[in-house]
């Protein structure tokens, strides 16, 4: 298990190297990258002194609006000494400078110029992990219990209105769901003079940003619109891998030996049957960083998915790398994580 760890960790450390330089050449070295957008613009919406100042940030040109050649840039964004971001002394040895290798970001270029990409995230991130994590929590709530029922009874009612609620849940377009609680709920409700829902932004106004009520208001139509197509999906997982157990050689001699419903079920079955599950929850941890785009562009949410959205729109390719970048070290560590939880779930696998 130990080795098996170390070298899913070393593979980890080579998978991120690699995606730093895909984030990176991606967005700066294929034609219309960001310096060729703005220099689209130059003369209109921005000064040709923005422009330098903005490929000075990113490290794709001097003092002057040189390019660097192509490796220097990307070393640049990983560590410059013209950099402000550690100065360390130990011994002979003085390292002084700042970049993606010391947490540092960079500097936002167009939505909030000369602002750290770090304080961006830091300022849109506590919206999001309430947001993705309510939606998580509530999920397994109600994906693990329906899925297990709707096996143990096959063919029921219950299973097929399960089954049916899954098929309406999986197909169903996220932003036509949304809009249809924002007109029922937030709309036709209020016109009905019924309790009605808030259907955007986090909070009503800055003076209740530190009420719960309203900011769980605020929560519960992004979080129904999130919570119902995970649940539809999750459950169906469950479902099959359930059936798929239940008919194993060892289930069948457990209730040979007359072990209650209960214990077959839960201890014997659903153990190995949550397997595929762990995969696809483990899989959406990195929504906990990113967001959900489309949702939080429906209710007009600020999270992270809104704030990539608005740096892709406004050419602020540093801190659509810094988003990037953060998302990608999420999906390596939850995929490690899901390794770790198999051998946990599986003797088997820890034993091989």
């Amino acid at each position: 298990m130990t080795a098996f760890l170390i070298r899913r960790f070393f593979l980890g450390f080579i998978t991120l190297a690699l995606a730093t330089a895909l984030i990176y050449f991606l967005l700066t070295l294929i034609p219309g990258g960001p310096m060729e957008a703005l220099r689209q613009q130059g003369n209109k919406t921005i000064s040709k002194t923005d422009i330098i100042r903005i490929g000075k940030a990113l490290g794709i040109t001097d003092e002057r609006g040189n390019p660097y050649q192509w490796y220097t840039r990307y070393f640049n964004w990983l560590f410059s000494t013209k950099r402000t971001g550690i100065d360390l002394k130990l011994g002979p040895i003085e390292v002084k400078g700042g970049g993606l290798l010391t947490g540092d970001l960079g500097r936002s270029t167009t939505i909030s110029p000369g602002r750290p990409v770090n304080e961006l995230i830091e300022r849109r991130l506590p919206f999001t992990l309430i947001l993705m994590g309510s939606a998580l929590l509530i999920s397994l709530i109600f994906a693990i219990p329906i899925g297990i029922i709707s096996a143990v009874k096959q063919y029921s009612k219950l299973d097929y209105g399960v089954t049916l609620f899954s098929f309406f849940g999986i197909s169903m377009p996220t932003f036509w769901f949304g809009w249809m609680l924002i007109i029922l709920f937030a709309v036709k409700f209020k016109d009905w003079n019924l309790p009605y829902l808030p259907y955007s932004l986090a909070y009503s106004d800055p003076l209740h940003e530190t009420d719960v009520i309203d900011r769980l208001q605020h929560l519960v139509l992004p979080v129904t619109v999130l919570s119902m197509i995970r649940v539809a999906g999750w459950s169906r997982y469950l479902r099959s891998q359930t059936l798929e157990v239940l008919r194993l050689d060892y289930v069948r001699t457990a209730w040979a030996k007359g072990l209650k419903q209960r214990v077959v079920i839960l201890k014997h079955a659903v153990r190995n049957a949550l397997i595929p599950l762990i995969t696809v929850i483990t899989l959406a941890i990195p929504d906990l960083f990113g967001g959900a785009i489309i949702t939080e562009q429906v209710f007009s949410y600020p999270g992270m998915g809104r704030l990539y959205l608005d740096a892709v729109g406004a050419y602020d390719w540093t801190l659509v790398m810094g988003i990037l970048l953060i998302s990608t070290v999420l999906v390596v560590s939850s995929n490690i994580l899901a390794d770790v939880l198999y051998a946990v779930a599986d003797p088997r696998i820890r034993l091989s």
